[in-house]
Protein backbone atom coordinates (compact mmCIF):
# COMPACT_ATOMS: atom_id res chain seq x y z
CA UNK A 1 0.00 0.00 0.00
CA UNK A 2 1.30 3.49 -0.86
CA UNK A 3 2.37 5.63 2.07
CA UNK A 4 -0.38 8.03 3.14
CA UNK A 5 -1.04 10.48 5.94
CA UNK A 6 -3.76 9.56 8.38
CA UNK A 7 -5.95 11.34 10.88
CA UNK A 8 -8.26 10.11 13.64
CA UNK A 9 -11.43 8.71 12.08
CA UNK A 10 -14.17 9.82 14.43
CA UNK A 11 -16.76 9.03 11.76
CA UNK A 12 -16.13 5.35 12.45
CA UNK A 13 -18.21 5.69 15.61
CA UNK A 14 -20.98 7.90 14.22
CA UNK A 15 -23.56 5.18 14.64
CA UNK A 16 -22.72 3.35 17.84
CA UNK A 17 -25.63 3.91 20.23
CA UNK A 18 -27.92 1.09 21.36
CA UNK A 19 -29.25 -0.58 24.48
CA UNK A 20 -29.25 -4.24 25.40
CA UNK A 21 -32.66 -5.87 25.57
CA UNK A 22 -34.02 -7.74 28.56
CA UNK A 23 -35.38 -11.27 28.30
CA UNK A 24 -38.95 -11.76 29.44
CA UNK A 25 -39.88 -15.22 30.63
CA UNK A 26 -43.28 -16.76 29.99
CA UNK A 27 -44.84 -19.11 32.50
CA UNK A 28 -46.29 -22.36 31.22
CA UNK A 29 -50.00 -22.91 31.73
CA UNK A 30 -50.39 -26.23 33.56
CA UNK A 31 -52.40 -28.93 31.82
CA UNK A 32 -55.58 -29.68 33.71
CA UNK A 33 -56.73 -33.31 33.95
CA UNK A 34 -60.40 -34.24 34.42
CA UNK A 35 -61.37 -35.80 37.76
CA UNK A 36 -61.73 -39.58 37.79
CA UNK A 37 -65.09 -39.16 39.50
CA UNK A 38 -66.56 -37.33 36.55
CA UNK A 39 -69.02 -39.62 34.81
CA UNK A 40 -68.96 -37.91 31.45
CA UNK A 41 -65.93 -36.81 29.49
CA UNK A 42 -66.04 -33.26 28.10
CA UNK A 43 -66.61 -32.97 24.37
CA UNK A 44 -63.71 -32.22 22.07
CA UNK A 45 -65.26 -28.87 21.25
CA UNK A 46 -65.11 -27.80 24.88
CA UNK A 47 -61.49 -28.76 25.35
CA UNK A 48 -58.90 -25.99 24.92
CA UNK A 49 -55.43 -26.91 23.70
CA UNK A 50 -52.60 -26.28 26.13
CA UNK A 51 -50.83 -23.08 25.00
CA UNK A 52 -47.26 -23.55 23.82
CA UNK A 53 -44.83 -21.24 25.62
CA UNK A 54 -42.99 -18.83 23.31
CA UNK A 55 -39.24 -19.12 22.83
CA UNK A 56 -37.86 -16.45 25.18
CA UNK A 57 -34.39 -16.83 23.64
CA UNK A 58 -35.54 -15.83 20.17
CA UNK A 59 -33.71 -12.89 18.61
CA UNK A 60 -35.79 -9.73 18.38
CA UNK A 61 -34.43 -6.72 16.48
CA UNK A 62 -34.70 -3.22 17.87
CA UNK A 63 -37.69 -1.09 16.93
CA UNK A 64 -39.35 2.15 17.96
CA UNK A 65 -41.15 0.16 20.65
CA UNK A 66 -38.03 -1.14 22.36
CA UNK A 67 -34.40 -2.28 22.13
CA UNK A 68 -33.14 -5.49 20.57
CA UNK A 69 -33.39 -8.68 22.59
CA UNK A 70 -31.30 -11.85 22.67
CA UNK A 71 -28.68 -10.60 20.22
CA UNK A 72 -26.13 -13.40 19.64
CA UNK A 73 -22.52 -12.55 20.41
CA UNK A 74 -20.38 -12.91 17.26
CA UNK A 75 -17.92 -15.80 17.36
CA UNK A 76 -14.36 -15.32 16.19
CA UNK A 77 -13.63 -17.42 13.08
CA UNK A 78 -10.64 -19.74 13.14
CA UNK A 79 -8.69 -17.81 10.49
CA UNK A 80 -8.99 -14.61 12.58
CA UNK A 81 -6.73 -16.28 15.18
CA UNK A 82 -3.82 -16.75 12.79
CA UNK A 83 -0.74 -14.52 12.72
CA UNK A 84 -0.70 -13.65 9.04
CA UNK A 85 -1.94 -10.94 6.70
CA UNK A 86 -5.00 -13.04 6.00
CA UNK A 87 -5.53 -13.55 9.73
CA UNK A 88 -5.35 -9.80 10.39
CA UNK A 89 -7.93 -9.18 7.68
CA UNK A 90 -10.28 -11.85 9.05
CA UNK A 91 -9.89 -10.45 12.54
CA UNK A 92 -10.75 -6.94 11.32
CA UNK A 93 -13.97 -8.19 9.76
CA UNK A 94 -14.76 -9.88 13.07
CA UNK A 95 -14.06 -6.59 14.87
CA UNK A 96 -16.74 -4.91 12.76
CA UNK A 97 -19.10 -7.72 13.76
CA UNK A 98 -18.45 -6.76 17.39
CA UNK A 99 -19.06 -3.09 16.56
CA UNK A 100 -22.44 -4.04 15.10
CA UNK A 101 -23.14 -6.12 18.20
CA UNK A 102 -22.42 -3.14 20.44
CA UNK A 103 -24.73 -1.01 18.31
CA UNK A 104 -27.61 -3.38 18.99
CA UNK A 105 -26.89 -4.13 22.64
CA UNK A 106 -24.59 -1.47 24.14
CA UNK A 107 -22.64 -4.42 25.51
CA UNK A 108 -19.06 -3.28 24.97
CA UNK A 109 -17.40 -6.14 26.86
CA UNK A 110 -16.61 -8.25 23.76
CA UNK A 111 -14.97 -5.20 22.15
CA UNK A 112 -12.92 -4.47 25.25
CA UNK A 113 -11.40 -7.96 25.10
CA UNK A 114 -9.94 -7.34 21.64
CA UNK A 115 -9.05 -3.64 22.01
CA UNK A 116 -5.97 -2.14 23.65
CA UNK A 117 -6.12 1.01 25.77
CA UNK A 118 -3.97 2.73 23.14
CA UNK A 119 -6.92 2.95 20.74
CA UNK A 120 -8.44 6.36 21.49
CA UNK A 121 -11.23 6.09 18.90
CA UNK A 122 -12.18 2.63 20.13
CA UNK A 123 -12.36 3.70 23.75
CA UNK A 124 -13.82 7.19 23.62
CA UNK A 125 -16.02 7.04 20.53
CA UNK A 126 -17.21 3.42 20.59
CA UNK A 127 -16.84 1.67 23.94
CA UNK A 128 -17.49 4.66 26.20
CA UNK A 129 -20.38 5.87 24.03
CA UNK A 130 -22.06 2.48 24.23
CA UNK A 131 -21.61 2.32 28.00
CA UNK A 132 -23.03 5.81 28.50
CA UNK A 133 -26.00 5.16 26.20
CA UNK A 134 -26.83 2.07 28.22
CA UNK A 135 -26.83 4.08 31.45
CA UNK A 136 -29.31 6.66 30.15
CA UNK A 137 -31.54 4.10 28.46
CA UNK A 138 -30.96 4.89 24.80
CA UNK A 139 -31.22 2.33 22.04
CA UNK A 140 -30.64 2.42 18.32
CA UNK A 141 -32.55 1.06 15.34
CA UNK A 142 -30.37 0.49 12.27
CA UNK A 143 -26.85 1.80 11.79
CA UNK A 144 -25.26 -1.50 10.84
CA UNK A 145 -21.69 -1.23 9.50
CA UNK A 146 -20.69 -2.98 6.26
CA UNK A 147 -16.90 -3.39 5.93
CA UNK A 148 -14.89 -4.22 2.82
CA UNK A 149 -11.24 -5.18 3.27
CA UNK A 150 -9.04 -3.35 0.77
CA UNK A 151 -5.64 -4.66 1.86
CA UNK A 152 -3.77 -6.17 4.78
CA UNK A 153 -0.05 -6.35 5.44
CA UNK A 154 2.43 -7.04 8.21
CA UNK A 155 4.08 -3.77 9.29
CA UNK A 156 6.50 -5.02 11.92
CA UNK A 157 7.10 -7.57 14.62
CA UNK A 158 3.63 -8.81 15.63
CA UNK A 159 2.00 -5.77 13.99
CA UNK A 160 -0.27 -5.40 10.97
CA UNK A 161 -2.32 -2.74 9.22
CA UNK A 162 -5.64 -3.42 7.53
CA UNK A 163 -7.27 -0.88 5.21
CA UNK A 164 -11.05 -0.99 5.27
CA UNK A 165 -13.76 0.78 3.32
CA UNK A 166 -17.08 0.69 5.14
CA UNK A 167 -20.57 2.13 5.05
CA UNK A 168 -23.29 2.33 7.69
CA UNK A 169 -27.05 2.18 7.37
CA UNK A 170 -29.41 4.96 8.40
CA UNK A 171 -30.27 4.87 12.09
CA UNK A 172 -32.70 6.23 14.64
CA UNK A 173 -31.97 6.66 18.34
CA UNK A 174 -34.72 6.36 20.94
CA UNK A 175 -34.92 7.46 24.58
CA UNK A 176 -38.10 5.49 25.21
CA UNK A 177 -40.92 3.75 23.37
CA UNK A 178 -41.63 5.87 20.26
CA UNK A 179 -39.55 8.69 21.79
CA UNK A 180 -37.23 9.56 18.92
CA UNK A 181 -34.08 11.37 20.06
CA UNK A 182 -32.00 11.62 16.88
CA UNK A 183 -31.60 10.35 13.35
CA UNK A 184 -28.34 9.43 11.62
CA UNK A 185 -27.97 9.56 7.86
CA UNK A 186 -26.56 6.70 5.84
CA UNK A 187 -22.77 6.84 5.97
CA UNK A 188 -21.10 7.04 2.58
CA UNK A 189 -18.07 4.82 1.85
CA UNK A 190 -15.36 5.76 4.34
CA UNK A 191 -11.79 4.46 4.36
CA UNK A 192 -9.88 3.79 7.57
CA UNK A 193 -6.69 1.99 8.52
CA UNK A 194 -6.95 -0.44 11.42
CA UNK A 195 -3.74 -1.05 13.36
CA UNK A 196 -3.67 -4.47 15.01
CA UNK A 197 -1.11 -6.17 17.23
CA UNK A 198 -0.64 -9.87 17.93
CA UNK A 199 0.11 -11.40 21.32
CA UNK A 200 -1.43 -14.88 21.22
CA UNK A 201 -4.40 -13.14 19.58
CA UNK A 202 -5.08 -9.99 17.54
CA UNK A 203 -6.13 -6.74 19.19
CA UNK A 204 -6.94 -3.33 17.73
CA UNK A 205 -4.61 -0.58 18.94
CA UNK A 206 -5.42 2.22 16.48
CA UNK A 207 -8.04 3.40 14.01
CA UNK A 208 -7.07 6.21 11.63
CA UNK A 209 -8.62 7.64 8.47
CA UNK A 210 -7.10 8.89 5.22
CA UNK A 211 -6.84 12.61 4.53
Amino acid sequence: MNARKFKIAASFAAATLALSGCNAGNAETPTQHPSKETSASPSKASQSPTPTPSNTNEYKPASAAGPAENVPIPKMPADAKEYSEEGAAAFTKYYFDLVNYSIETNDADPLKKVTTKDCIVCGVSIIDEATEAKKVGKWQVGGKHHPKILDSYITGDKLAAVTVEYTADRAKIYLGANDLSAELDELEPTTVAIGVSFDQRWQVYEIVGSE
